[in-house]
């Protein structure tokens, strides 16, 4: 199962795994933990995702045609091994299954407040059960293309908005008596992060060139970019003080403001929306991916869409646990602080044993 990609489909894939739901949400939580200058905090948490981004293209790049499993039992061992793919399944797993509630609960509340949650779950499970079957390769294709499309749209939609605002809301830019502040925000800037695990799941194989390195990390950096061009564009709007009191930010923004040059878009936050859809699918679609590899790795006897089916029913049944929307974002906020482990532990502890055994030596 070890599906080698493009040199542009790592970045997309990273993007897709990456975004997520972060663009409706992100604009509050930078508020609230660093004010207007929630753009510094951003941009420092961006750099750090850069470079772990770049430490796993690094170490793919290294262990050529082989996936952080394979390198992984090189280096420390099948049963150390088998500790790292059990976290990795975890992790992947607790964060499909229930950003697939907290999507659900959106839509149902937003838009479908006449279908049941459960309807939708089951829908949106079965849409993603039709792409895992076809694997990673088309999963990457269509991040190419939905990932395109989330950019774009993001970019046009918070220039709009931009418009719209008053650049007094965004000021101050930067206080020096909050560097402190900025800089004790930055564990909770962790949205550039979580996601990136899913490049250890892929193999760099012989066709794959240096400009790996080169696509990936300027895809942290996009995205890091686009993130603080979307809160600065609902700051413009609402300001700081209010900002913290929208849970979904971008689309209550969208629906405050009057565009008379769109006057046939009278719902810009349909459009919104819709690129919305395409980033969460493709966030949720590699996490069950990811979930998938690591199970496949483990027990290489049961057959990959088999695995497919198995997942997606326990996905359904954890879905039901939580017993409103904000128990599963709670449970969620916690089990993303476990990037520390997958996303800069683990590698950290497989890039030391690399340079000690000296693989990288003369491949780059």
């Amino acid at each position: 199962m070890n599906e080698t990609l493009t040199d542009r489909q790592f970045a997309f894939i990273m993007l897709g795994a990456a975004i997520g739901q972060d663009l409706v949400y992100i604009p509050q939580l930078m508020a609230k933990e660093a004010g207007t200058g929630g753009w510094v905090t951003m941009l420092i948490a961006t750099c750090i995702a850069a470079y772990l981004v770049y430490l796993f293209v690094y170490l793919g790049y290294v262990h050529k045609n082989k996936t952080l499993y394979d390198y992984s039992q090189e280096l420390v061992g099948k049963y150390i091994t088998y500790i790292f793919a059990g976290i990795y399944i975890l992790y992947f797993f607790t964060i499909f299954s229930l950003n697939c509630r907290v999507f659900s609960e959106y839509l149902n509340i937003f838009t479908m407040p006449h279908t049941p949650v459960i309807a939708l779950c089951l829908l949106l499970l079965l849409v993603i059960l039709l792409v895992l079957i076809k694997r990673l390769r088309v999963l990457a294709r269509l991040c190419e293309i939905y990932m395109s499309l989330v950019i774009i749209g993001a970019l046009i939609i918070s220039t709009i908005i931009i418009f719209q605002g008053r650049l007094v809301n965004m000021r101050p830019f930067f206080e020096v008596s909050e560097v402190s502040t900025y800089i004790k925000a930055i564990p909770t800037m962790q949205f550039p992060v979580v996601g990136i695990e899913i490049l250890g799941c892929v193999a760099i194989c012989k066709n794959n060139t240096k400009k790996v390195f080169k696509y990936s990390a300027l895809s942290a950096f996009l995205y890091g970019a686009c993130l603080i061009y979307v809160f600065e564009a609902c700051l413009s709007v609402i300001g700081v003080d209010d900002i913290i009191h929208y849970d979904f930010t971008l689309f209550n923004v969208l629906r405050s403001i009057d565009v008379p040059y769109l006057d046939f878009l009278k719902r810009l936050d349909g459009i919104a929306l819709m690129f919305w859809f395409m980033s969460v699918f493709c966030h949720l679609s590699l996490f069950a991916y990811g979930t998938i590899f690591y199970i496949n790795k483990i027990f290489k006897r049961i057959s990959y869409n088999l695995l497919v089916f198995i997942v997606l029913i326990l996905a359904f049944f954890v879905f039901l646990l939580p017993q409103t929307y904000y128990q599963a974002k709670e449970v969620l906020i916690f089990i993303s602080n476990a990037m520390v482990i997958t996303s800069v532990l683990i590698p950290m502890i497989l890039l030391i044993i690399t340079k000690v055994k000296k693989y990288d030596k003369g491949t780059t």
